[in-house]
């Protein structure tokens, strides 16, 4: 008996200290993860309204303004010091910020909403690392800073909420009150459906309260908040992963290197055979096309070719193969078993031998181009794909400098090279280029005709030039707006659009 009562009073403590340790592991949230919270929900509130479902310029900038400083001030209060490379980080996030207020093309701002959405996420990782540069491992670190560390504390918000909630009076019955909601909301609508039938006054009264409730607007702004849901989620899990390292796995450089070397698993005598029947390839294309090519320099047309037909024929597929052959060459970086520092002569000569091949392939394609765009104007299409080929030749003259400088920084180059051009892109307003350009070919003479369609198909960035050249006037632009432009409600919301309202007046 006496044994029986000593082994009870014995397995308490062990279950006490079960249940302390349970606690103990059950992570505690201050003031500051509340605030961050909330933060999160309304940056992606913000984020969803003017930048996804709606790019509305002037207000889009200001939300975009507004989370860009606030992140900046939860960071200090974090303690984080900015290195001079973050704050030109987060000069260039403000600057391009301001592109949905200047342009009024709706392709620019969706190319601008993902790189600001993908330099904030790397802004954020940046700060929290302490870096004085962009990584030399780059695509390891946009990894980290746009999947890894928002997706693993992307229910911690949620974890935030709960322990708020547990620790207010009325907490405990909020998720009761929520259920109660959704089991009564379905036989409500049924019930009101029956009563509409039945009583021609409740229709009425109902149909009103319907109406106001699921008006476009407000069906605009529930949508809005679903999706704003699991993105402050994302964006809660980004900013708590980043000031929480201790708990995540940080970049290892030498990490990323064993990776690297892993995959190194091609003999470069097997890279050697593959790649030598491509550029004997290239040396016959380039004698059996001599003289075409040649035409594209000199801005004259081979025989038995119109300047359609000559600049059309071969200028997407030498596009084609200019991103092949950059993928082939980081196909050789990446897999051949001798490579990096320790790449020999040969593999050098290859990289440099196929990179000059393909710049002479976009030389061409480019002079093509540019010999259809004198003759023919331009189009939205041919001044994205030129920028595309440009980049790319740019690209593989950096990869032609590597070969001599290993030390080079090529990721710092690239990225400093991409966001110049995005920048050329996005502040150039294409559009308003591009009817200036065929405006003023037409006037010298060398257009044939003017498609003032086109031009109404524009955003309110060609259609203000073509107002001020006089192409255009008001009654032309208001009639074509009302006949394609019935759902566009916040076209109005930039620059072009204000300028060419006050002129229209």
């Amino acid at each position: 008996m006496n044994d029986n009562y000593l082994g009870e009073v014995q397995t308490v403590p062990e279950y006490q200290a079960a249940a302390l340790k349970k606690e103990k592991e059950k992570p505690e949230y201050s003031r500051a993860e509340v605030v961050l919270s909330v933060f999160a929900f309304i940056a992606a509130f913000f984020i969803m309204r003017y930048m996804v479902f709606n790019a509305m310029g002037f207000l889009t900038t200001g939300a975009m303004f507004a989370v860009i400083t606030a992140v900046i001030v939860y960071m200090n209060k974090k303690k984080y010091t900015f290195t001079r490379f973050n704050r030109l980080h987060a000069a260039v996030l403000y600057i391009f910020s301001l592109v949905f207020s200047i342009t009024a093309n709706d392709y620019i701002k969706e190319l601008n909403a993902f790189f600001i959405l993908g330099a904030g996420a790397y802004f954020v990782y940046s700060v929290s690392a302490g870096n004085k540069e962009t990584d030399r491992y780059l695509p390891f670190a946009m990894c980290k800073a746009l999947f890894e560390y928002p997706f693993s504390h992307f229910g911690t918000q949620w974890a935030v909420t709960q322990d708020r909630l547990s620790k207010t009076k009325a907490g405990p019955n909020v998720k009761y009150i929520l259920t109660g909601l959704l089991i009564t909301v379905p036989i409500t609508a049924i019930v009101a459906a029956l009563l509409m039938s039945a009583d021609e006054g409740l229709m009425n009264i109902l149909g009103g309260i319907y109406e106001t409730v699921l008006s476009f607007e407000m069906c605009d702004i529930i949508e809005q908040l679903i999706f704003a849901v699991p993105f402050s989620m994302y964006l809660f899990g980004m900013l708590y992963a980043n000031t929480h390292r201790n708990k995540i796995k940080s970049l290892d450089e030498q990490g990323c290197l064993k990776k690297l070397y892993g995959v190194r698993f091609i003999s470069n005598l097997v890279m050697y055979t593959a790649v030598t029947p491509l550029c004997i390839l290239y040396v016959l294309f380039f004698i059996s096309q001599a003289n075409y090519f040649l035409s594209a320099f000199a801005g004259s047309l081979p025989k038995g070719y119109t300047y359609a037909d000559y600049a059309r024929r071969g200028f997407f597929e030498l596009c084609a193969v200019a991103v092949i052959n950059l993928a082939v060459l980081c196909g050789i970086s990446l897999f051949s078993k001798k490579t990096g520092r320790e790449k020999p002569t040969a593999l050098k000569i290859y990289s440099i031998v196929l990179s000059v091949f393909t710049i002479i392939l976009i030389a061409t394609a480019i002079s093509k181009m540019a010999m259809y765009i004198y003759n023919y104007g331009l189009t939205e299409l041919r001044v994205y794909t030129s920028w595309f080929m440009i980049l790319l030749a740019v690209v593989f003259v950096l990869i032609i400098i590597k070969q001599f400088r290993y030390d080079m920084k090529f990721t710092k180059r690239i990225s400093a090279v991409f966001v110049l051009m995005f920048a050329v892109l996005c502040f150039s307003r294409p559009e308003s280029v591009i009817a200036r350009y065929n405006i003023a070919m037409y006037n010298s003479g060398h257009l044939e005709e003017l498609d003032k369609d086109t031009i109404l198909e524009m955003s309110d960035d060609g259609l203000l030039v073509a107002y001020n050249e006089g192409v255009l006037t008001s009654e032309d632009i208001c009639e074509y707006s009302e006949e394609h432009c019935l759902f566009d409600r916040f076209r109005n919301y930039n620059l072009s659009s204000v300028i060419l309202g006050i002129k229209k007046k």
